[in-house]
C-alpha cells in the first residue's frame, strides 16, 4: 500500500475480524465504519468496489482480513475459517513489507469468535454476506481466534498481538495470556482508542517518523520499542551498543518520546562527553560557579542545573574519572547540588542517560558499581550493530549518499547499483553507521559519475566478507538488493512449520509401494532429528539477543523452549529435559548435530541442570554428562 501525507508518519495495525474484514460491494461496511470510528482507525484496504470511510486525525491505519475464505459471500456460499490465507495475509506486512522497505505491521487485532457454514437468505438479509453460524462457533472451546493467536505466535513471534472482542475480559484473560496476546481491547468500550494508542506506544513495532533512526529491521523496531517504554518513566537509563550504533540519536529519540512539544522549552535536552570532566576542575562544569567567587568571576549555571526538568546525556561514561563519578553519585543519591562558592543547596530534576560501549561491570579501568547501579535503574536499551540489520542498509546508504551529494555541491543525481549495496551489505561494518557514512562520503567524492558501483568504494571493501554466512539474496524491489536479516527471517516465503506439519499428518504409505518406503526408517529417523535440531537453535538464537536481564546475548535455554512449546509454565528442569530428548533422537546424528556451537553449549547446560544418572558396578548412582 502505497502512503503519502500524514498517512507515513502513522503505524499500521492488521485487523483479523470475520464481520469488519469480509467485502461488502458497493456500500460501506458498517461494522468496519463503526469499529474506525471507535478505534480511530483509517482504513486503507485495497479491495475492489468497496468504499471506506473517513476518519478524522486516525491514529493508526488498518489493513483488514476477514479471515475466511470466501472474502466476499453471498446466499448459497460457504464461509469457512482460512488459517493458511490469514498467515499469508500477516506476513505480507510482515517480513515482506520489510524487504519492500515498508514499515510492518505494528501491532495485530484479532478477533475470538468467527461465524461459519452457509450464508442464507435470512442471514445475509440481516447482514450482507454473514452466514448463519454454528453452534459450535459460539463455543470458547473451539473459538478460531485461538487458533490464529496460537499460529501468529509460532510463525512470527515477536508481532505483537492484542484481542479484540466483544466478549467479557474475565472469561478469556487466563486463555489470551497463555497463548502470547499481550493485552485486550472491549470492542464496545467507549476508550478503546486510549487503549489503543497506549498498546501501540508500549507494545508495537513502529519506526522513527522524522527519520533520525531510519530503519525497519526487526532489531531496530525493538530497540525503538524499548525506548518508548523507558521515555515514559522518568528513571535514568543506560543506553548500550557498539560504537557508530547511533547511541546519541537514541537519547534525543527518549527525550523526543518523552516531552509533548509545548513542554520542550522547559524540558531541555543537554548532551556531554563524560571525558571532558577533568580531574579538579568539573565542580564547576557540573555544579557552576556562584557571582564573585573570585575577583572577575561573573558565575554562570553548570550542566546539571541547566538540564533542570529535563535530560542530560553523558556519553561515553566509561571514561568518567574516579572522582568525577565520586561526585556523581552523590548527585543521584542527594538528588542537590551547590554551585562552587556557595552554600546554598538547589534541589535538582534531571534524568540521566548515559552512554557506553564498554561491559562497564567488567570494565579494567574500574567503574563504580554503585553509581552504575544508579544510572541504570530504568533499565538497559541496547543497540544493534549494522551486522545484524543489514535489511536496512539501502535505506541507509539513500540517505547517507543524498547528503554527501549535498555537501559536495554539483548536479549529479547518482544512481545506487545493486551491486554497490550488495557489497556494502557483505561488509561487516565493525565501525557499524558511522564507518557506513564515512566510506559512502569518500564513494562520493572521490568520483563524478552518475552511477555507483563497487569500484568506487574505498581500497579493500569488496575484500570484506561478513562472516555470519548469511549471503545477499536479490529481492524483487527495483534495483535493490538486500539480506533478509536473520530475525525477521520467521515467516520467509518458504513453506512454514504450520504447512509441515500438516503435509506431514496428511501423508499415506501405500502398502503396494513397498520399494517407495523399504529401508527408509533410518533416514527418516534421522531427518526427524535434524529437523528437531533446527527447531531448538531457532528458539535459541531468538532468545539470544541482548536484554537488560541478559546484556551479553547468552543462550539461554529456559525461555527458548517456553517459545518452542507455547507453554510459559515450563519450569527450568523440565526445559533441560527437553533439550536432552529433543538431541537424543538419534544417537548417530547427535554428535554431527552437536558439531554446532550453539547446540552443543544449549546441551551442556542441560546437561549441567539434568545430569545424567548412571550405575556404577557397585549399583550406587553417579552423575555423568558425558
Amino acid at each position: 500500500m502505497k502512503q503519502s501525507g500524514l498517512e507515513t508518519r502513522l503505524p499500521r495495525v492488521l485487523v483479523v475480524d470475520d464481520l469488519a474484514g469480509r467485502e461488502v460491494v458497493d456500500q460501506v461496511n458498517e461494522d468496519r465504519a463503526a469499529l474506525c470510528a471507535s478505534l480511530l482507525l483509517q482504513d486503507v484496504s485495497e479491495q475492489p468496489n468497496y468504499r471506506s470511510s473517513v476518519v478524522r486525525k486516525p491514529i493508526a491505519l488498518a489493513d483488514f482480513s476477514r479471515g475466511q475464505k470466501p472474502s466476499r459471500s453471498n446466499p448459497g456460499d460457504v464461509v469457512e475459517n482460512d488459517l493458511e490465507g490469514t498467515l499469508l495475509k500477516v506476513r505480507e506486512g510482515w517480513t515482506e513489507a520489510i524487504r519492500r522497505f515498508e514499515p510492518p505491521w505494528a501491532l495485530v487485532l484479532l478477533d475470538l469468535r468467527f461465524y461459519t457454514g452457509p450464508v442464507t437468505e435470512q442471514s445475509h438479509h440481516m447482514k450482507a454476506g454473514v452466514p448463519k453460524g454454528r453452534r459450535t462457533d459460539d463455543d470458547p472451546t473451539f473459538f478460531f481466534g485461538w487458533t490464529l493467536l496460537d499460529a501468529i505466535h509460532s510463525a512470527f513471534p515477536e508481532l505483537p498481538v492484542y484481542v479484540l472482542s466483544e466478549m467479557p475480559r474475565e472469561e478469556v484473560s487466563l486463555e489470551f495470556s497463555r497463548r502470547g496476546a499481550l493485552g485486550f481491547i472491549d470492542r464496545d468500550d467507549l476508550h478503546g482508542a486510549e487503549f489503543l494508542k497506549r498498546a501501540l506506544s508500549q507494545h508495537g513495532l513502529i519506526p522513527d517518523y522524522d527519520g533520525e533512526i531510519l530503519g525497519y529491521s526487526l532489531p531496530v523496531l525493538l530497540a525503538l520499542r524499548d525506548a518508548r517504554r523507558a521515555a515514559s518513566f522518568r528513571e535514568n537509563l543506560l543506553i548500550h551498543g557498539e560504537r557508530g550504533t547511533g547511541k546519541g540519536l537514541f537519547a534525543r529519540y527518549i527525550h523526543k518520546m518523552s516531552v509533548s512539544s509545548k513542554d520542550e522549552k522547559e524540558r531541555p535536552f543537554v548532551a556531554v562527553n563524560s571525558a571532558q570532566f577533568s580531574t579538579g576542575l568539573f565542580a564547576s562544569e557540573l555544579f557552576g560557579i556562584e557571582p564573585q567567587t573570585a575577583t572577575g568571576v561573573k558565575g554562570k549555571p553548570g550542566i546539571i542545573e541547566v538540564a533542570s526538568h529535563g535530560d542530560l546525556f553523558l556519553d561515553e561514561i566509561a571514561d568518567m574519572q574516579v572522582d568525577v563519578q565520586a561526585a556523581m553519585l552523590n548527585v543521584l543519591q542527594e538528588r542537590r547540588i551547590a554551585r562552587v562558592g556557595s552554600r546554598e543547596m538547589m534541589e535538582v530534576d534531571v534524568r540521566f542517560l548515559s552512554a557506553t560501549n564498554s561491559d562497564l561491570e567488567n570494565d579494567p579501568r574500574g567503574f563504580r558499581p554503585d553509581l552504575l547501579d544508579r544510572l541504570r535503574m530504568g533499565g538497559t536499551i541496547s543497540l544493534p550493530p549494522l551486522r545484524d540489520r543489514p535489511i536496512d542498509i539501502p535505506l541507509l546508504t539513500q540517505k547517507l549518499v543524498r547528503e554527501a551529494e549535498s555537501r559536495r555541491g554539483g548536479t549529479i543525481k547518482r544512481s545506487i547499483t545493486p551491486e554497490f549495496l550488495e557489497s556494502l551489505q557483505s561488509h561487516t561494518w565493525p565501525g557499524n553507521i558511522r564507518e557506513l557514512e564515512s566510506v559512502i562520503r569518500k564513494s562520493v567524492m572521490i568520483c563524478d559519475v552518475e552511477h555507483l558501483l563497487p569500484s568506487h568504494l574505498p581500497f579493500g571493501m569488496e575484500g570484506k566478507r561478513r562472516s555470519s554466512g548469511v549471503e545477499p539474496i536479490s529481492q524483487r524491489t527495483a534495483g535493490a538488493r538486500t539480506i533478509a536479516s536473520t530475525a525477521v527471517s520467521t515467516g520467509s516465503p518458504k513453506e512454514t512449520l504450520v504447512q509441515l506439519i500438516k503435509k506431514i499428518a496428511d501423508f499415506e504409505f501405500e502398502e503396494s509401494d513397498r520399494e517407495g518406503w523399504a529401508g527408509k526408517f533410518p533416514r527418516l529417523h534421522s531427518s526427524i532429528a535434524r529437523l528437531a535440531a533446527k527447531y531448538i537453535r531457532a528458539a535459541l538464537v531468538a532468545n539470544r539477543k541482548p536484554t537488560p536481564e541478559n546484556p551479553k546475548g547468552e543462550i539461554l535455554i529456559h525461555p527458548a523452549m517456553k517459545l518452542l512449546t507455547g507453554n510459559r509454565q515450563l519450569t527450568a528442569t523440565n526445559a533441560a529435559d527437553l533439550i536432552k530428548r529433543l538431541l537424543s533422537i538419534s544417537p548417530e546424528d547427535r554428535d554431527e548435530i552437536l558439531k554446532d556451537e550453539i547446540l552443543f553449549e544449549a546441551f551442556e547446560i542441560a546437561m549441567r541442570l539434568r545430569p545424567t544418572r548412571r550405575k556404577n558396578k557397585t549399583g550406587t548412582g553417579k552423575e555423568s554428562i558425558s
